[in-house]
């Protein structure tokens, strides 16, 4: 059946109704989904709102983006935003726009996409909006989080460290693969829940994929291009919990390090030193990179969508955290006072040239 069929306010009613049962449980939420607005009472001073919109065409391809991972990403992209300040994301309200004749299946695989994620990050959905779409698909999210101390992107000084967390360049070059697969490794890749496969699924898609590269049928084996392809369809955001005691500024890797990176200097008003030698790449990353002939170090510092957490600190016990944790924290360079410079291997210094996403401008 299709969206037209069942109609607003049929739509809404069951997303209600699959959504009020957690809500009630929490005492912060004093009226949830049904009303005019939501009305909540949290329970710590410092309120974070975030909001990110994503459109078909600019920020999803359908083509090999399933409706799962579309929902699991909105969440995933909304709450690294609270976590790269160091809250905790708490409330979520959604808006959609679709196509009158979108399938039911396809509405509610999404919303099963955003649960998933809300799951892992202990969101509760209290609302938003839908309407009827003429042409492409948009979807935005609103999320709101506490924090007892906010870590914003101004407060880094000369002096201070620059670290991130674990590898950059993944999904980037998970896009990449996606945009070079044959159709029938595209269909597969679609139908994958990464973050919540059975074993039956995993068995099944052990078998390589197939892309196309300069006219030419390669393969890549599923070990090496699963972890790249779900960094991008279906990121997760990095908690930054255990930083914000450390971190002067901090900000989400969305549009590229290098982008991002000059977005905490020029609200510092500081420079930066970074070492290439020190950006964690990984082995599937590169190696993926390799057979596609593309520059690991540009993937790596100009490709986005990586949502790790970039942060400068005084000193940050690097080797202690690492020791304990999955996620890996590298320092890449320091904060000085003017000069923005990438040092290769050789010692070599050039300009760190601003590249990345960016919209209505050059994508460089």
């Amino acid at each position: 059946m299709r969206l037209h069929q069942i109609g607003e306010l049929k739509l809404l009613k069951e997303v209600r109704e699959r959504f009020s049962s957690t809500s009630k449980e929490d005492r912060s939420i004093i009226v949830g989904i049904g009303d005019d607005a939501a009305v909540i009472a949290p329970q710590k001073e410092r309120i974070i709102v975030t909001t990110d919109m994503m459109n078909e065409g600019i920020h999803f391809d359908l083509s090999y983006t399933s409706p799962f991972h579309l929902g699991f990403k909105l969440m995933s992209v909304n709450v690294s935003d609270i976590m790269a300040m160091g809250g905790q994301p708490m409330y979520l309200f959604l808006n959609l726009s679709m196509k009158k004749d979108t399938e039911e299946e396809f509405f509610w695989r999404f919303y099963d996409g955003v649960s998933s994620a809300m799951d892992i990050y202990g969101v509760k959905l209290l609302g938003g909006d839908m309407s009827a779409a003429e042409n492409d698909m948009v979807i935005s999210a609103t999320v709101i989080g506490q924090a007892d101390e906010i870590v914003t992107r101004g407060g880094a000084s000369v002096g201070d460290k620059i670290y991130i967390t674990s590898t950059l360049g993944d999904s980037a070059c998970g896009l990449a693969l996606l945009q070079r697969l044959t159709d029938e490794s595209r269909y597969r890749v679609k139908g994958y829940e990464f973050r919540v496969k059975s074993k039956k699924q995993k068995k099944k898609d052990e078998k390589a994929l197939s892309l196309t590269h300069n006219s030419k049928l390669l393969t890549l084996n599923w070990s090496i291009a699963e972890p790249l392809i779900a960094r991008h369809l279906m990121p997760v955001a990095r908690d930054s919990n255990e930083l914000t005691n450390h971190a002067t500024s901090m900000i989400d890797i969305s549009d590229g390090l290098f982008v991002d990176l000059s977005r905490i200097c020029d609200e510092c008003n500081v420079g930066a030193v970074v070492y290439s030698e020190s950006i964690p790449l990984s082995k599937e990353m590169q190696y993926a990179a390799d057979i596609m002939g593309l520059d690991p170090f540009m993937l790596a510092t100009s490709g986005g969508e990586d949502y790790e957490l970039l942060f400068t600190a005084a000193n940050f016990p690097e080797s202690t955290y690492n020791k304990s944790h999955n996620i890996k924290v590298s320092c890449i360079g320091h904060i000085v006072e003017k000069k923005r410079v990438v040092i290769d291997k050789t010692g070599r210094k050039s300009a760190l040239k601003v590249k990345g996403y960016q919209h209505f401008g050059s994508q460089g």
